[in-house]
């Protein structure tokens, strides 16, 4: 009969080479989560001076001042919330989720999801 010691070892063993084996199996690169705030890139005239909805914080919106310079983040007041078809800020009560809108141009270097 074997003594504790060996038969809890022994469990030890087998169950780190199990786990090792499961972390080999496992696929090298898993893909990130795609964070994307829709920023627009400035660099077409019908960008500059359109608010952009920023598409992970409602209360955020970006704004093209000038062709080929980045554009600027931009905040609601308090209890508002960027609404795109109205191209403004509203209260929380009048604002509804919509899908965010592809922006005309992306930011040099923007790469998708």
């Amino acid at each position: 009969m074997p003594q504790q010691g060996t038969s809890t070892t022994l469990f030890r063993l087998l169950a780190s080479c199990l786990g090792l084996l499961l972390l080999l199996l496992l696929p090298q690169q898993l893909p990130a989560q795609c964070i994307d705030t829709h920023e627009p890139g400035c660099r077409h005239p019908a960008e500059v001076g359109m608010a952009q909805r920023h598409c992970i914080d409602p209360t955020k919106y970006w704004q093209c001042k000038a062709l080929g310079q980045p554009a600027q983040l931009k905040y609601c007041r308090p209890n508002m919330g960027f609404d795109q078809d109205l191209n403004a800020c509203v209260p929380w009560i009048a604002w509804v989720w919509q899908p965010c809108q592809e922006p005309v141009s992306r930011p040099p270097g923007w790469e998708a999801c």
